[in-house]
């Protein structure tokens, strides 16, 4: 194995911040991948040859010149018991003594970190596990560390972003579900394959992006973090994407032929700025999706602005909404017939025919149960108002089951 630039990057920036020194890393011919002090970058000292030839320390005393380096120390840089370059702290002995006997042990370490990150298909997995935990609230945004592991994944949390959501309804089914022999390696090259699709779509969409992170949430869900564009503001992009829904859709749709999918729906968040941003963008896109669905409301895009009322209490108080369905609903619930009577009468548009056809029951039958469900609920469904607080009813029972049964999947 050689070290890389990208690895000895990450290990400079990691043991300049730890030690406050400059660190320089070099490959096994003595030219240098990394420094503190990027005028280093290229240059080749004979001291880091003679570390990787005699394969131990080496203490420096001096100043530093164009072709020595100044007083610090020189480390074998080791992985699986195999030089790969060599290091350079540069220190004062009596301080470098209180570390040098772990400095090994530890470079080794972040060369291991790196290498897993680095490594397909792992790198793609924890990056959709990374996504995961920072979109549901798991993961702390404002938090330095969790900046610097999305950095690792490419993904610039400061930058603002739009957020659509693509469910493929029976792809992971149709890719993977007959084959069990499948490898790991096997199954996330293929995600990577339709990710990587995803963002040339959007790509093309837009003309070009300036970052787009696209992550697999499970089950048949990908997520999209799109960067605002420096030539569009975020809102005109979602705006964009809504006003040509049907291009974008079916753009979207193009990447995923050669799998008999059942179908596809797309949920985009509004823009927000800040850094929970993107955190409420994905909840809206979520929320829209998920209500849509509920509502059996079929189209190629769904977005919170185009539900109108029932996606403001659909998106209040949890507590609120299940008290509401109970009471409107809970005997309802105890009678399946009327609870699906009174979900045909509103698909038929509150047609006594229509309902009576469907039921393939006689109209009187029909009265009997509408006039049941009157006294059950004390609503009418035959009355305007009252059909209106049946019908939210009956679709935030759909919402808050959905979301007991399919957290995680849209």
């Amino acid at each position: 194995m050689e070290i890389t630039e990208l690895i000895a990057e990450n290990i400079v920036n990691k043991l300049s911040t730890l030690l406050k020194k400059k660190i320089t890393v070099a490959d096994t011919e003595g030219e240098v991948l990394a420094s503190t002090e990027l005028s280093e970058t290229g240059k080749n000292y004979e001291q880091f040859k003679k570390v990787i030839y005699a394969k131990k320390e080496l203490e420096i005393e001096g100043q530093a010149t164009k072709t020595t380096l100044g007083t610090g120390l020189i480390v074998p840089v080791n992985y699986n018991n195999e030089v790969i370059g060599a290091l350079f702290i540069e220190d004062k002995p009596e301080e470098y003594s209180h570390y040098r006997q772990i400095i090994g042990t530890t470079i080794e370490l972040l060369i291991q970190q790196n290498l897993v990150v680095d490594s397909f298909p792992y790198k793609d997995k924890i990056k959709d596990n990374f996504m995961f935990g920072l979109l549901h609230r798991r993961l702390a945004v404002e938090d330095s560390k969790i900046r610097e592991e999305a950095e690792l994944f490419d993904v610039n949390l400061n930058r603002d972003k739009i957020v659509f959501i693509i469910n493929v309804v029976g792809f992971w089914q149709k890719l993977f579900g007959e084959n069990v022999t499948a490898s790991e390696d096997e199954k996330q090259m293929a995600l990577s394959n339709y990710k990587k699709k995803i963002y040339q779509a959007a790509s093309q969409f837009f003309g070009r992006l300036s970052g787009c992170a696209v992550s697999y949430f499970g089950s048949d869900t990908f997520v999209a973090l799109v960067d605002e564009l420096y030539s569009m503001d975020g809102k005109e992009m979602v705006a964009q994407i809504r006003s040509k829904s049907q291009e974008f859709y079916n753009l979207m749709s193009q990447q995923f032929e050669g799998i008999p999918y059942e179908r596809i729906l797309i949920g985009v968040g509004s823009f927000y700025r800040g850094k929970d941003g993107s955190i409420l963008a994905y909840e809206e896109a979520r929320r829209a999706l998920n209500l849509g669905i509920s509502m059996g409301d079929i189209r190629s895009m769904y977005h919170i602005d185009d539900l109108g009322m029932i996606a403001t209490l659909a998106g209040g108080n949890k507590k609120w909404q299940d008290n509401f369905v109970r009471r409107l609903l809970m005997k309802l619930l105890a009678e399946e017939y009327l609870l699906e009577t009174l979900e045909i009468f509103f698909d038929k548009n509150m047609s006594l025919t229509q309902t009576a056809k469907e039921l393939k029951i006689h109209r009187n039958t029909l009265l009997y149960r509408l006039d049941k469900i009157r006294k059950v609920t004390g609503l009418d469904p035959r009355k305007f108002n009252d059909a209106m607080e049946l019908k939210v009813a009956l679709i935030l029972n759909k919402v808050l089951y959905l979301e007991k049964n399919r957290v995680g999947q849209v």
